[in-house]
């Protein structure tokens, strides 16, 4: 009998203790409905997200690191083809590798002025606030 009432106590407190556990990851870190995912038009050679942020950027490429709130992670785009890209919904501070073979890279406000110097081809990582940009010319 002893057993038996041992089981039962520890389910209820199991079941208690799961009820709480699904309450507070429900209250935990809720995503804004005003949140958005950065986006670009067309859309660039690659996409993905990460935890870790940017940490290299294949030979020959553009690439950027912008958060994504939608999804609490970074969002890394990878810039082959020449041409002008729309950004929408970047914000805050953010970072870019420009690894390509001789080719500055463009940071554009909505006027198509530069917002940041021409970014060199050094294959280092430098940060730069994506509020003020709107488009990107890698090349």
């Amino acid at each position: 009998m002893l057993i038996k009432h041992s089981v039962l106590a520890t389910a209820v407190a199991l079941a208690s203790l799961t009820a709480t556990l699904a309450a507070t990851q429900a209250q935990a870190a809720p995503v804004s409905p005003e949140a958005v995912s950065p986006t670009v038009k067309p859309a660039p050679e690659r996409v993905f997200h990460t935890t870790d942020g940017l940490s290299s950027c294949p030979k020959g490429r553009f690439c950027t690191e912008t958060w994504d709130e939608a999804k609490k992670s970074w969002k890394i785009h990878v810039f082959w083809q020449c041409g002008l890209y729309e950004l929408t919904n970047w914000e805050r501070v953010g970072a870019y590798i420009n690894n390509q073979d001789g080719a500055y890279a463009k940071v554009l406000n909505k006027e198509r002025k530069l917002v940041w110097p021409e970014i060199a081809p050094n294959n280092k990582k430098s940060w730069g606030n994506w509020s003020d940009a709107w488009f990107i010319r890698p090349c």
